[in-house]
């Protein structure tokens, strides 16, 4: 027994050695030896995921790469086989609506510096790989053992193209437009609960939690306009089953897992016992009963198809055009686009013009001149505000200050390779990206105080010709309309989230006077792929009401 115990022993330290051998060269070859070793970047970054999983799970990458960035220039390697790019011009080629750089590259001889090493077969120094910005899959939902992706995180460009097309048409402008009346109802709803709470009678002057309240609109308003009714946030003045904290809890998992995105196999996925969150699981589940109580109507004649403009109603209708594609999940996958970004991304833009407007009054103060002078009913019409132009650029500032998303969209380089415009060299296979928070900092476009929230950047100087200030004001919307996503995959939903956001805050700043409790207070925010800002203490007043 004692030679056997021996022997065993033996084994494991020789198991432990050759693992420690395997890392320390694989630690040594990504350092050292790897196609990306010129690419300047943090030096523990370059050896492991851990460094952007850590500063993920910090909630504050975005400043992270910002800082990064001013350091090393244009290109940072952020992972053994990962690099930043903070170059804008560079976002038409990543993410071009032609040829766009995809989320997968399948079937291509070269190194594969992933680890776990993936569908890899060892040819001396040479593996032939199917190499995946595998980032997005944690955001899968596991529904009794069967995995659910979405259009938002499919790695299958013509599996996304095929889904996408038959309800690409319904989210133009025009369209988006008919849901004008179903965000009206919220809005009044909205307005009507704050002033009660905060405003009038003996409420006048109870600090109302701003970040809560927004978050609360939010949701609500992407309910109405998908389901036609309300979660009930604004009635009932909480997080109504949970709904926002199960969504929240869901991103707080999903961000730092993406950066080591084979660890969810372990955890979410994990066939024996789940671990953590479960991303998004709740915002499906309620879809699928919205969508059975939906047709349940329909069927029992209670509602009449088509007599409603919600998105739900829209969706069932395509059973008609495409019956072989319409099913009840794939209306569900369809919906997954506004639950799983509707509600947040809108809110974190909107509490971003409410805390900036705070901090800067003058700006305050021009918005709420502008709205006066154009006479708005209440709820603010768009005909009446599409155009404004200080309206558009304190949303568009905001945006850019404080994007609804900050972290990188990977894409992984094409077959031919890539040369950025130093004359670095990125091979086939390299995972990119850029993060929106970063660009949207570039001194070049924005000009030396990029950091600085200031709409007045938004119109045309003093001594600035009508060419320059086109190219500029060009150059800036493109800029900060990434945070939208770029190429095929930008999001559907910016149209409505302009209109939604455009009409909340022209009637909020037309009706009230609203300034945080204290103008030193700081927010702060937590960054996990959506940015999520807390600690927003506002008083709000009746416009032209004077202060005590």
């Amino acid at each position: 027994m004692a030679v056997l115990s021996s022997l065993q022993c033996d084994l494991w330290v020789q198991g432990l050695a050759a693992l420690g051998l395997l890392v320390l060269t694989k630690l040594l070859w990504d350092i050292f030896l790897s196609p990306l070793r010129a690419v300047p970047g943090p030096l523990l970054a370059k050896s492991t995921n851990l460094w952007r999983a850590f500063h993920t799970f910090r909630g504050r990458v975005d400043t992270k790469h910002v800082e990064l960035h001013r350091k090393y220039g244009d290109a940072v390697r952020i992972g053994p086989n990962c690099v930043s790019i903070s170059d804008p011009n560079l976002i038409r080629t990543i993410y071009s609506t032609r040829n766009p750089w995809k989320k997968v590259l399948r079937n291509k001889s070269l190194y594969c510096s992933d680890f776990p090493l993936r569908i890899c077969n060892p040819s001396l120094l040479t593996f032939s790989c199917v190499i995946k910005s595998d980032m997005y899959r944690p955001n899968d939902v596991l529904i009794e053992g069967h995995r659910m992706s979405n259009l938002f995180n499919s790695q299958d460009e013509d599996w996304h193209n095929q889904n996408i097309r038959p309800i690409r048409g319904l989210w133009s402008m025009t369209k988006v437009l008919e849901y004008e009346p179903l965000i009206d109802e919220t809005i009044t709803k909205f307005v009507e609960k704050v002033a009660m709470k905060f405003v009038d009678g003996d409420s006048a002057g109870t600090v109302c939690p701003a970040d809560e309240w927004i978050g609360f609109f939010a949701w609500d308003v992407t309910a109405n306009f998908s389901f036609g009714r309300h979660y009930g946030f604004i009635d009932q003045e909480k997080d109504v089953d949970n709904l926002i904290t199960d969504s929240t809890d869901g991103l707080l998992y999903f961000a730092p897992v993406s950066q080591i995105p084979w660890i969810d196999n372990l955890l979410d996925k994990n066939p024996i016992k789940r671990i953590g969150p479960k991303p998004t699981l709740t915002g499906v589940l309620y879809a699928f009963k919205v969508v059975a109580e939906y047709q349940a109507q329909l069927s029992n004649k209670t509602i009449t198809a088509g007599s409603v403009d919600h998105t739900l109603d829209k969706y069932l209708q395509l059973k008609e055009t495409y019956p072989d594609m319409v099913n009840d999940h794939q209306i569900v996958n369809w919906l997954m686009l506004s639950i799983l970004a509707g509600g947040d991304t809108s809110s974190a833009t909107m509490r971003a013009i409410l805390y900036y407007l705070a901090k800067s009054p003058s700006s305050s103060g021009k918005l709420a001149a502008e709205l006066q002078n154009a006479s708005l009913p209440t709820p603010a019409p768009w005909k009446l505000i599409r155009d404004l132009p200080y309206l558009d650029a304190v949303i568009r500032e905001a945006m850019r200050v404080n994007p609804g998303i900050a972290m990188i969209f990977e894409r992984v380089v094409p077959d031919e390779g890539f040369t950025l415009p130093d004359g670095q060299y990125l091979p086939a296979g390299t995972k990119v990206g850029i993060n929106p928070a970063v660009t949207n900092k570039d001194y070049g476009v924005f000009g030396e105080d990029a950091d600085e929230f200031n709409p007045d950047r938004w119109f045309q100087g003093k001594n600035e010709s009508d060419e320059h200030f086109e190219a500029r004001s060009r150059r800036m919307k493109d800029t900060v309309d990434f945070v939208f996503g770029g190429g095929g995959r930008i999001c559907m939903g910016r149209y409505l989230a302009m209109l939604e956001i455009k009409k909340l805050i022209a009637t909020l700043y037309n009706v009230f006077d609203i300034q945080l409790l204290d103008a030193k207070h700081e927010w702060t925010y937590r960054n996990a792929w959506f940015v999520y800002q807390y600690d927003m203490p506002m008083i709000i007043r009746r416009r032209g009401v004077a202060s005590q």
